[in-house]
């Protein structure tokens, strides 16, 4: 006898839109969970993320009914996991705990039975979790073949579970088929049968492991056609019933009960293959995909080789994203914040702010889907008030420490409502601005990375899908066309406050597509820092064209109540100090912010320019001559920006858009809005002339 184990993972990422929910539901949930409802003998495990069970039981308890149904009389193993999908791996011992066990409390009140294993999101292993997931009541754990191997195990070794621990902590551990992974459902059932053939003929009692992601049965490009219109499902449920002589489907459980371990293994650090290409910088992706892709084409000797190919691990992320690193480092203070005690609100606020999805990119949206980044820094903000309610807080609070562990310091400025970070070491840039009513960081702005598969996407020109089903792996569609033309890329984090100083006859399509000039070393150098009364200095004594000069920005805070309502605000004094000559007419200050907004450039959201009745999209580009105050609306989050100056200024505005791959193709996908505010240097240098800028924002 051989056995199959089907294992599906159905997750959802908190933040995401009810209507593409319901679409993975109606595609991919529900008709695959009915035809397994009509087999019973066809046993499997499932595991349902925490944020998409609460929804199916909140829209759509027919389904939860449906998996009693399937509990009660075996057919079904619910398993466990983090509750809202974190790699564990990256966050606090103590939230790993409170996350599995909130999942199994759950899974206990809706069906009556505790998990025994977890899935583990996005299959990232790290060597010190037998220790948390034993402590927190997990069996076992299932991961990918692609571990084992890493470890020395031969592929011929991989029929059975092994025992892995750390510091005497114990944990069973399966190993998922990369193979059946490209098979299931890509692949005809008479596929599925030769490759279980093979495994027969090793020997009695092997298994085979199946454990993948739901939505690849409707949801995947093609996918909905080819498992349920063409038959796909219906074939691989026959087949698996043709060969119920010689092929069990079964549970993790019953392994556990009836096998025994096939000994001791210790995992590298790492997850499935696909994340180890995704996680490396772009260049070297490009390698070791093709690295990848000459060595299979070499058959046998090609695979032998393979198995010590490793490429990069999910921490990756952070070096390869500053904004994922910087939302991971926020995540972690405010959980430090929160401390023991917290209240379970304060907790799951934490608990959702933890979840994976915006944290990386691969084949899929993730960070680069603004509203996963506003879901987290919402969570993050909601858990952080709880903490000021239980008497942390304080009017305007300035604490300066290394948030971000990379040896330099950053500034905390906490003031009734709102939040600004600011690292000097960058500029003296603002990397967050939060309006703390809102629990909005209207600093959620994505740089334009370069990735190693826009050279793929260069490649490929203006290609369409042509419906068949296929593995987003390897498909390349276009959701519109020309998106490989203009493609332009950031050399620094865009935050706001940062200083470019633009040679005569720069201009915006310049800017926008990185190829202008630059006469400072402003833009991203360090710039000292001292607190005040309520206000921070940050000065640099830098070079302009080779000359020396001196440019201090002074950041007075409002305490609260100054602004009235529920408006918070900050404004920057510029003053600069050098020579000047005749070379340097025409030189322009240019100050840049980034701002995104909940509504992104929908048409809920807009600039209006004061007194002159203009308005223009966050999608659009323009120049407006002599500014004095202009304000962003977003009637989606019910939210107002508003900009004052001390002077007239030119403002430049162009939405910062990012060209990425999803599981459905290459889209287009705003980031935020680039507000460029530009004076003449001549009017500020030796003329004791200031610059200020001043922003407020309110709830409307």
């Amino acid at each position: 006898m051989t056995y199959f184990v089907l294992c599906i993972h159905n997750h959802q990422p908190v933040g995401n839109f009810d209507e593409v929910m319901e679409d993975a539901y109606e595609k991919a949930y529900l008709p695959f969970l009915d035809k397994l409802l009509e087999r019973p003998a066809v046993k499997f495990s499932l595991h349902t993320t925490g944020f998409l069970l609460e929804w199916l039981e909140r829209v759509h308890p027919e389904y939860i009914e449906k998996m009693r149904v399937m509990v009660g009389r075996g057919q079904l193993e619910v398993m466990g996991g983090g509750y809202y999908e974190p790699v564990l791996a990256v966050i606090p011992a103590q939230d790993r705990a409170g996350q599995i066990r909130l999942m199994a409390d759950n899974i206990e009140r809706l069906f009556n039975v505790r998990p025994r294993g977890i899935w583990l999101a996005e299959r990232v292993w790290d060597p010190t979790l037998p220790r948390d997931l034993h402590q927190a009541g997990v069996e076992y754990v299932v991961v990918d073949d692609y571990h084992f191997i890493k470890s020395g195990i031969r592929q011929d070794d991989l029929y059975g579970y092994y025992v892995t621990e750390e510091l005497g902590y114990p944990v069973k551990v399966f190993p998922g088929s990369e193979r059946l992974r490209y098979v299931i459902p890509f692949d005809t059932a008479d596929k599925f049968e030769e490759y279980m053939r093979g495994l027969e003929d090793g020997g009695e009692g092997r298994m085979a492991i199946f454990a993948d992601d739901g939505e690849k049965f409707g949801v995947w490009p093609g996918t909905n056609k080819w498992v349920y219109e063409d038959g796909w499902i219906d074939s691989f449920l026959d087949k698996l019933e043709e060969c119920s002589e010689w092929i069990r489907p079964v549970r993790f459980s019953e392994m556990i009960d009836t096998q025994e371990s096939l000994g001791r293994v210790y995992l590298p650090t790492t997850s499935y293959m696909e994340m180890g290409e995704w996680s490396l910088p772009p260049v070297v992706a490009n390698d070791y995909a093709k690295l990848h892709e000459e060595l299979k084409q070499r058959g046998a000797e090609g695979e032998r080789i393979l198995q010590y190919c490793m490429g990069g691990t999910w921490r990756n992320f952070f070096s390869k994203y500053p904004e994922a690193d910087w939302m991971h480092k926020r995540m972690l203070l405010a959980s430090m914040k929160l401390g023991k005690g917290a209240s379970p609100e304060a907790l799951d606020h934490i608990y959702r702010a933890q979840a994976n999805d915006a944290y990386w990119h691969g084949v899929f949206g993730g960070l680069y889907l603004p509203h996963l980044r506003f879901a987290v820094y919402a969570h993050i903000l909601k858990a952080e008030a709880a903490a000021e309610e239980a008497g942390r807080g304080a009017e305007v609070n300035i604490i300066v420490a290394d948030i971000d562990a990379d040896t330099y310091e950053e500034v905390e400025v906490s003031c009734s409502k709102l939040n600004l970070y600011i690292s000097p070491r960058h500029g003296g840039s603002i990397y967050e601005i939060d309006y703390k009513p809102g629990a909005i960081n209207i600093g959620n702005t994505l740089s334009r990375w370069y990735e190693g598969y826009h050279e793929k996407l260069k490649a490929a020109g203006n290609g369409s899908d042509d419906g068949g089903a296929k593995s987003i792996h390897g498909a390349v569609v276009m959701k519109e066309e020309g998106l490989g033309e203009g493609l332009a890329f950031d050399k620094v984090r865009r935050s706001s406050l940062r200083e470019r100083f633009l040679p005569k006859g720069t201009d915006l399509d310049g800017l926008v597509a990185a190829s202008c000039g630059e006469l400072g070393d402003f833009l991203d150098n360090e710039f000292t820092h001292e607190v005040g009364d309520r206000e921070l200095i940050l000065k640099r004594d830098g070079l302009l064209d080779g000359r020396p000069l001196r440019v201090t920005k002074t950041l007075a805070f409002d305490k609260g109540g100054d602004l009235g309502g529920n408006a918070g605000g900050f404004s920057a004094t510029y003053e600069l100090k050098g020579e000047y000559d005749d070379s340097l007419d025409g030189v322009m200050m240019a100050v840049e912010f980034n701002i995104c907004l909940p509504g992104c450039s929908g048409p809920a959201c807009f600039l209006e320019v004061a007194g002159s009745g203009t308005r223009h999209g966050l999608g659009q580009k323009g120049v407006d001559p002599d500014i004095e105050s202009f304000v962003l609306v977003d009637e989606y989050s019910k939210l107002r920006v508003g900009f004052e100056l001390s002077r007239p200024a030119t403002l430049w505005r162009y939405p910062v858009e990012t060209v990425s791959l999803s599981e459905a193709g290459f889209e287009r996908n705003y980031q935020g809005s680039s507000l460029i505010f530009l004076i003449a240097v001549e009017e500020l240098i030796n003329h004791d002339d200031k610059f200020t800028i001043t922003m407020k924002i309110e709830s409307i």
